[in-house]
């Protein structure tokens, strides 16, 4: 954090920005609990809570001219109400008893409290369509009161409810500030309790409760384990008792229709559906449509959950209706709000279709795609595709979007971007306030779904209509845009309706239109989204805005949404267990709302706007794919005997399993992997009733049961047992296997089957059959027979794992033919790399490879798959290297069961000449018996670099002295005068930017590498006369806790290291050109000053250890020191320079041999392995230490501290740290240090 003591106002004003960049950290390690909202006790009658900060930032931001700061939490995304202290805050939801009231009860809490704090105001949330800077303006009402605010940092709102689950918002500011005094109390940790008095207990009306909507309240309630379980009943819906899902439209038969096959569709997946006309709900007026929805909400024995309004807006014709909020927008969002409180009770979803054509092509598109979802598994890669504006987050959201689907998914998204302002080559993400905060979150210090800059990644423009089109066209199951937008289409990458024209895609997108008016679907033309969702190819559904919209909360809102479909999207946000919610977007569209809501609760503006303007577009109840879809295991009978009352399905665990006859519900369950008994209405002979069976990312399961008479036998398959002794013997159909089957069949019939015969069959390849019938005899009816070991098949090697294999059976008497079907699941190993163990304890021991070392790799592999793989045989290369030799290898694992894992430990040796730094590609390589393989690699880098010298100044002031200093010091260095790749090759990094003039000037790209390498645990020297006051300030120089101080200019002549610090006695000249500065360095908390200048005593350098991290700050040249002899040197300087940063120096002239008043001798025996002896002389008597140190230069032993006589000495060492542990065989280098002498020598420990 940077204090001017003393201002030049001309100075100053040329240092401010309109962009806040990150000013401080404020950590605290000794929190009551995690960060956030802990639950400590949750029961009927109350809860206990405990929220803590962990981490606050003040983040500087540039007010009408002043420097001010925001206050910051992580994870907290929105600014607080517009004019008022920026301080942050969240809310959860607590659910209460049904009748009862909520109170707040603070019992403890902790504050830390700072002093002279200028807060700036939140800015006003703009518009997406305001392209103006961000607009900060004091509320004077809060600013000129001497008064804390908020004056009610906690807070319980007024009570609500989530769809009839009564409820408050627990709201927690952990800030107050006086503006007035500019005291900030920070409450560390808070611990409160919420009671409820009176109320019935219940939590919930349990008639209003849904598999689907559940996962909104397990997101958002703190306390939803107080919830009572969803009872496993069916809701048959009916024009008397009501339904789940209910679909309005015009008055017009072919509407009608077309709702009819969706009604089919859901109630046959055991959702009951039912079509009502604009005239059955009472006519095409905004407030009789929303009493019918409100009055079914409150009184039909199956309140609606869902509501699709399948018409486009009008009030004539085949239009239907939806109100405008506010006099801002169009909204059908007023429909879902039942409870008035902004949020939906039901879902909303609408079809913009005006003819026969528009419904076809989009309910057409809906149904396909959940019969026959796309197979190719390039399809699942996602479209991000967005416009870079500075000022605005557009550019974040879609990356954070695209990022997460790459690192934490696994796919590879399509990038297409282009620039509306600005120029991410050079700028950082964002400008707006509260982006360090979001960098956080998404950046590499955070969940790592963006680099730290934007440059790092590439690719910001030339995006097109044409490179959209061809990328929908080859198939992509998601298009995520995010920039300005009008009613007929997007910005950047310019993209609009007459672009839609050429799609020919067969597999339709689901599209997230995040921006203005693309939306607006009661435009008398036809808008972007329309088109989009009504033509043959393009769009499976939308997301979009029916007015203009608001920066920062669309993006909000979007993460909102992203997480409730992908719970790992934001992992400290509510559960991470998809719990197979499945990716349901009307859905997540009313999640993302709440979440929305939650977010800074009570505080930020243009909340209330976003909740009415997103719409979805499409069937509520339409699911997406986002892998390959896989089989499910069902099981069930494909007949019933007409009178039977019950039928039983098994299903995998979390299929939901649907009964439906004629299209009307019969029964539902969601399976727990154990069969599932249904209670049915006994059905007459020769009816037939549909089995549907639906899971996320998994085929739609379809069977249809036909309804037998009594007085007929009828066989079906009963069960199979396996015996594949001549495999592994565990009675499963493992891979390579030699199966013999057994067979069990049922006469379901109720007359004896006579003389029966069966022959099984399958289309699967990899299955061979080798005996495929038997004969059963005589099957009485009502019972089963079996034939054992009748029938013989070979499974392929190359079976993958998990494959579900279907057999057709087919049994005769002669007479009749009876088919069944059963399944079995296939069993095969999948092997796969998966990480790597560098240990170098014969080397120098310090975990890394280095040029001349030879180290032992510990390779580990997995067994992912079911089956066991039989003598796994590893091999590792590092083919075409000239460096690296692999001195081991192919090496035997053994056999490795399913679910366990293998290593291998190999030998590799880095050549003598190996550069330092130099990257080495390691394959490994897997075989088993019968062909299993797998493979993976892995990369090294051998030999980090001591030292960069990154020489930016123009005129070389500085780089090529440092590099002497280094050859000098036998250290590697590496000389560079633009960013290297990877500064983390490098254990220490210096910077040379040069003198006021000519020096070079820190851009954000390059400070934000340089806090990214520190962030890594980096070392770093910085040097330059402007760049710590003239020179726009970047993040980087708030890492060095330098503050600075102005003042007339003076020279600098003679440069005096500080008493008491690694640089004392040493006294320089400085030689320098240009010898003036105006200001000089002071330490800020645990940093200290290591040089002065004199006349007058001004601190000039500052060295600083965070504990993660070492920084030293500079404001003279190291190249223009002049030595005066020991230790005044540069060679010295960068000795105590490389010590500080924890590099150990070996073998250094400490001096001219007459000014050593001690020094160390030889050490006996040395390598050694039990005890060693360490000489040393002293010319004086004097305090003296010996310590000795790890190759990485951690202290481990301190073997001597005090005074000495003069004369010759010894100590032993027997190879143990201070608490008397064994030390690992390695190098370790023994240090004598007195007031005048610091000597160093490599010991050898075996």
């Amino acid at each position: 954090m940077f204090k001017h003591n003393k201002v030049n106002l001309a100075f100053l004003l040329l240092l401010l920005s309109v962009f806040s960049l990150r000013a401080q950290t404020f950590s605290f390690n000794d929190s009551w609990d995690k960060a956030g909202f802990n639950l400590v006790i949750e029961a009927p009658v109350g809860i206990e809570v405990i929220y803590s900060v962990q981490e606050f930032y003040m983040d500087d931001v540039s007010v009408k001219g002043t420097s001010m700061k925001a206050i910051h939490l992580p994870g907290v995304f929105l600014p607080n109400n517009e004019g008022a202290p920026d301080l942050a805050g969240s809310g959860r939801y607590i659910a209460i008893p049904q009748g009862a009231t909520a109170s707040l009860n603070i019992l403890s809490y902790r504050t830390e409290t700072y002093q002279n704090i200028d807060v700036s105001p939140a800015p006003r949330i703009p518009l997406e369509t305001d392209n103006s800077p961000l607009d900060f303006n004091k509320d004077e009402s809060i600013y000129s009161t001497n008064a804390f605010y908020p004056a009610e940092p906690f807070q319980l709102s007024k009570q609500t409810t989530i769809r009839e689950v009564d409820a408050v918002i627990l709201g927690i500011t952990p800030f107050q500030y006086n503006p007035v005094t500019k005291e900030l109390i920070v409450y560390r940790d808070i611990k409160l309790e919420v009671n409820f008095e009176g109320g019935n207990g219940q939590f919930g009306d349990m008639r209003y409760r849904s598999r689907w909507f559940d996962p909104i309240l397990r997101d958002r309630l703190l306390n939803f384990a107080s919830l009572p379980e969803i009872e496993n009943t069916s809701k048959q819906g009916s024009k008397t008792d009501g339904f789940e899902y209910v679909i309005i439209t015009p008055d017009n038969p072919v509407f009608t229709a077309w709702a009819d096959s969706i009604k089919l569709f859901r109630n046959m997946q055991g959702i009951s559906t039912g079509v009502y006309s604009i005239t059955e709900v009472g006519g095409n007026n905004t407030n009789t449509i929303e009493s019918f929805i409100n009055d079914a909400y409150n009184t039909w024995v199956i309140p609606p959950l869902a509501v699709l309004i399948m018409a486009d807006y009008g009030a004539t014709g085949d239009g239907i209706l939806a109100p405008t909020w506010d006099n801002a927008c169009v909204s059908d969002h007023i429909y879902a709000d039942v409870n008035g409180n902004d949020m939906a009770d039901v879902i909303m979803a609408r079809m913009t279709a005006e003819n026969s054509a528009h419904l076809e092509n989009m309910i057409g598109k809906i149904l396909d795609y959940e019969r026959n979802p796309p197979t190719y598994e390039s399809f699942y890669n996602p479209i991000t595709a967005l416009g870079w504006q500075t000022e605005r987050w557009f550019q974040i959201c879609s990356e954070s979007v695209g990022g997460f689907f790459k690192y934490v998914q696994g796919k590879d998204p399509i990038r297409i971007n282009e620039i509306y302002a600005g120029d991410p080559n050079v700028d950082p993400w964002s400008t707006a306030t509260n982006t360090s905060t979001i960098l956080g979150v998404f950046g590499p210090a955070g969940l790592g779904y963006m680099p730290a800059i934007p440059n790092d990644m590439g690719n910001w423009s030339g995006g097109n209509a044409a490179d959209i089109n061809n990328a929908i066209n080859a198939g992509a199951f998601l298009l995520q845009h995010r920039d300005h937008g009008g009613e007929t289409g997007w910005g950047e990458p310019d993209y609009n309706n007459s672009d839609l024209n050429g799609l020919s895609n067969e597999d339709p997108v689901f599209v997230f239109s995040i921006n203005c008016l693309t939306g607006k679907y009661n435009w008398e033309y036809e808008c972007f989204t329309e088109k989009f969702h009504r033509m043959e190819h393009g769009a499976l559904g939308v997301i979009a805005a029916s007015e203009v919209s608001y920066s920062f909360v669309n993006d909000t809102y979007i993460w909102g949404l992203y997480d409730y479909m992908w719970p790992d999207f934001l992992p400290q946000f509510g559960s991470t267990i998809a719990e197979e919610r499945g990716m349901l977007p009307a859905f997540a569209n009313a999640a993302a709302k709440y979440f929305l809501q939650a977010s800074n609760w009570p505080f930020a503006g243009g909340k209330e706007d976003t909740y009415y303007l997103f719409h979805h577009h499409g069937c509520a109840f339409q699911t997406l794919y986002s892998e390959v879809p896989m089989n499910m295991m069902v099981v069930h009978d494909n007949v019933l005997i007409t009178g039977s009352d019950n039928f039983t399905v098994s299903a995998d665990s979390g299929a939901f399993i649907a009964l439906s006859f004629n299209g009307d519900v019969m029964g539902t369950a969601e399976s727990d992997g154990t069969p599932q008994v249904f209670s049915i209405t006994p059905l007459m002979a020769g009816d037939a009733f549909d089995v549907v069976v639906t899971r996320p990312n998994y085929f739609r399961y379809h069977g249809i049961v036909e309804v037998i008479p009594d007085d007929i036998p009828y066989v079906i398959y009963n069960d199979y047992a396996i015996n594949d002794a001549g495999g592994n013997g565990n009675g499963m159909l493992d891979y390579g296997e030699s199966i013999l089957l057994s067979l069990s069949l049922e006469n379901v019939g109720l007359v004896d089957a006579l003389a029966v015969d069966a022959d099984i069959s399958t289309s699967n390849s990899f299955i061979n059959i080798t005996d495929n019938t038997a004969h059963f005899g005589d099957i009485l009816a009502s019972q089963t027979a079996t034939v054992s070991d009748e029938y013989a098949f070979d499974v392929a090697p190359d079976i993958s794992d998990g494959e579900l294999i279907t057999f057709q059976v087919q049994a005769t008497d002669g007479n009749s033919v009876w088919n069944s079907i059963f399944p079995i699941r296939a069993h095969a190993p999948l092997m796969e790399y998966i990480t790597y163990t560098l240990d170098d304890a014969s080397g120098n021991g310090n975990g890394e490879l280095d040029p001349g070392e030879t180290a032992e790799i510990i390779v580990t592999i997995g067994n992912h798959g079911s089956s066991e793989a039989y003598n796994v045989i590893m091999d590792l290369t590092c083919s075409g290297n000239p460096y690296i030799t692999v001195n081991n290898g192919p090496l035997a694992v053994g056999n490795i069961p399913e679910q366990t894992t293998g290593v291998a430990v190999f030998s590799i040796t880095a050549a003598d000449d190996t550069p330092g730094g130099h990257h080495a590609l390691f394959t490994v390589d897997i075989d088993a018996d019968l062909g299993i393989s797998g493979a993976g690699s892995f990369e090294i880098v051998i030999g980090r670099f001591d030292a960069l010298v990154l020489d930016l100044d123009p005129y070389n002031h500085s780089g090529p002295a440092m590099m002497d200093a280094f050859n000098d010091l036998d250290l590697s260095a590496s000389y560079e005068t633009e960013f290297p790749d990877d500064l983390n090759m490098y254990r220490s990094v210096f910077v040379a930017l040069g003198i006021v003039i000519t020096g070079h000037e820190l851009t954000h790209v390059e400070s934000a590498k340089l806090e990214q390498y520190l962030d890594n645990g980096g070392k770093l020297y910085l040097e330059g006369r402007r760049t710590w006051y003239n020179d726009p300030q970047q993040a980087i120089h708030d890492k060095f806790n330098i503050d600075i101080v102005l003042d007339s200019w003076f020279p600098y002549e003679l440069i005096t290291g500080e008493a008491g610090t690694f640089t004392e006695g040493m006294n320089f000249q400085f030689g320098g050109v240009s010898p003036y500065n105006n200001y000089y360095l002071t330490p800020e908390g645990s940093a200290f000053t290591i040089f002065t200048s004199s006349g007058p005593d001004f601190g000039c350098a500052v060295a600083y250890d965070e504990g993660s991290y070492k920084t030293i700050g500079c404001a003279f040249e190291f190249g223009d020191l002049t030595d005066s002899g020991h230790p005044a040197t540069k060679q010295q300087l960068m000795l105590e320079y490389m010590k500080f940063f924890g590099t150990i120096v070996i073998g250094i002239p400490d001096g001219p041999q007459q000014n050593i008043s001690a020094s160390l001798g030889d050490s006996y025996p040395n390598p050694f392995t039990e005890q060693t002896t360490i000489s040393f002389n002293m010319q004086d008597n004097e305090q003296i230490s010996i310590e000795v140190f790890d190759i990485n230069g951690k202290r481990v032993a301190i073997l001597l501290d005090r005074i000495l006589k003069t004369g010759r000495h010894s100590i032993q060492w027997d190879g143990t740290d201070d608490d008397g542990i064994k030390l690992n065989s390695g190098i370790y280098i023994v240090n004598l240090k007195t007031s005048s002498v610091n000597d160093n020598k490599k010991l050898i420990l075996h």
